[in-house]
């Protein structure tokens, strides 16, 4: 790894990239709670359902209620198998909470069993997504995975943004991003797999200095950004090169959504 970045690459006619990237590597971060509104289920819950025919996000009445989502009158709740907890004793004779079994317990409705009022989709004055996708050969595509915390997800020239991100907007640049880093490529995933948090940083970063050049400031939250990409690094910084490919793939994908001149 390179020393601190302190003299940055400069290589786009944004000098305060490198500035606002600095931040993002240095500044404190803050966890909130994007990803951790919904329960993160087992694999062998999520082949249950996946059973019961979902391909969407699922979570409880109360937490849909939380997110200002009401479940539709007649909607039949999804099974999962839920742990029965007990009294039990450790090794050494300490009283401790034990899972005693499984049963089966209908409690989780899907995303279209719900209802409530839907955010207009963002979109700057300078920048549009459909020119954008289209310029970089990019497919929007539905969103089929149960798990809700995960916010899109992208793979080959395709990509899918959760209907119910936290920044939606922020994700979309994000899942460009891997695509535009080649990240999804087909003989690129073994070294994502390697290499996960470098690709996570890349393309974390690719989305904080997009919505900082298009002021869409409100689009996300920044410090949660920033602890994103920092959890990702685990306290290393960045290679030169990785910092170049951030550069060159913010420039495209701006460069992509924004009319000719």
């Amino acid at each position: 790894m390179s020393e601190r970045l302190t003299t940055p690459p400069r290589l786009t006619e944004k000098p305060e990239w490198s500035e606002l990237l600095d931040a993002a590597l240095t500044m404190p971060g803050s966890m909130g709670s994007t990803y951790s509104r919904f329960y993160p289920y087992s694999f062998g819950n999520q082949i249950l359902l996946f059973m019961q025919g979902v391909d969407e996000p699922v979570n409880t009445y109360k937490r849909w209620a939380a997110m200002d989502r009401q479940v539709k009158r007649g909607s039949k709740a999804k099974a999962i198998m839920a742990p029965m907890i007990g009294k039990g004793f450790d090794k050494d004779g300490n009283e401790e909470r034990q899972v005693k079994g499984f049963k089966l317990l209908n409690c989780l409705f899907t995303l279209s069993e719900t209802e409530g009022d839907d955010l207009p989709e963002y979109e700057p004055a300078e920048w549009s997504k459909t020119r954008a996708l289209g310029a970089l050969a990019i497919q929007e595509t539905p969103f089929t995975m149960t798990n809700g915390n995960i916010q899109g997800y992208s793979s080959g020239n395709e990509l899918a943004i959760n209907p119910v991100a936290a920044y939606p907007f922020k994700t979309l640049f994000h899942e460009i991003g891997h695509i535009v880093l080649g990240h999804t490529t087909p003989d690129a995933l073994e070294e994502y797999a390697t290499h996960r948090g470098v690709k996570e940083f890349e393309a974390e970063a690719t989305a904080y200095l997009s919505l900082n050049e298009l002021d869409a400031l409100d689009q996300f939250d920044a410090a949660e950004s920033r602890a994103y990409i920092q959890s990702w690094l685990k306290g290393a910084t960045p290679e030169d090169a990785s910092i170049k490919r951030v550069f060159n793939a913010t420039d495209k994908i701006l460069k992509a959504g924004r009319e000719e001149q």
